[in-house]
């Protein structure tokens, strides 16, 4: 293997974050784990377009959020709909949007910061949720966002 070119190895399609990766530095030769080096890749400045993971899960009648994937298709049917949310870890970021309207609306409850609720109505109702302080918080989106009465 070690004459081999480096186009000539197999492609790795996932990474656990404990693989050894080849780096110059300073031009002398070294090693860094995956974890490693995005440990210390903090602050990170993106330009162009950013692109959200293409794989979606869609929602057709009342059911539980994937947290496994950062979008969820939201299409009501004739009545409405409950939508649960679990419990996410801190930092997450999760996008709902109600991409078909079939006459009824679909009510998120969860884990959401101030027991609020949040309702989709009609199509183009999105919202962004942040879970933080161990609770989902919408930090944007045009959803009705519901407070219970104090």
């Amino acid at each position: 293997m070690a004459d081999s070119k480096l186009s000539e190895l197999t492609s790795a399609t996932s990474l656990t974050g404990s693989e050894t990766l080849y780096v110059v530095q300073s031009s002398a030769s070294k090693k860094v784990t995956v974890d490693t080096l995005f440990a210390n890749a903090g602050n990170v400045t993106l330009k162009g377009n950013i692109q959200i993971e293409s794989n979606v899960q869609s929602l057709a009648a009342a059911g539980i959020i994937n947290l496994n994937l950062p979008v969820t298709h939201l299409t009501s049917s004739a009545s409405d709909g409950v939508i649960n949310i679990p419990t996410g870890v801190a930092g997450q970021i999760k996008i709902l949007t109600m991409i078909s309207d079939g006459g009824g609306s679909y009510t998120l409850y969860g884990n959401m910061a101030a027991s609020a609720n949040v309702t989709f109505n009609q199509v183009g109702d999105t919202a962004t949720l942040l879970y933080t302080n161990n609770k989902w918080h919408m930090i944007g989106g045009t959803a009705d966002i519901l407070y219970p009465a104090p």
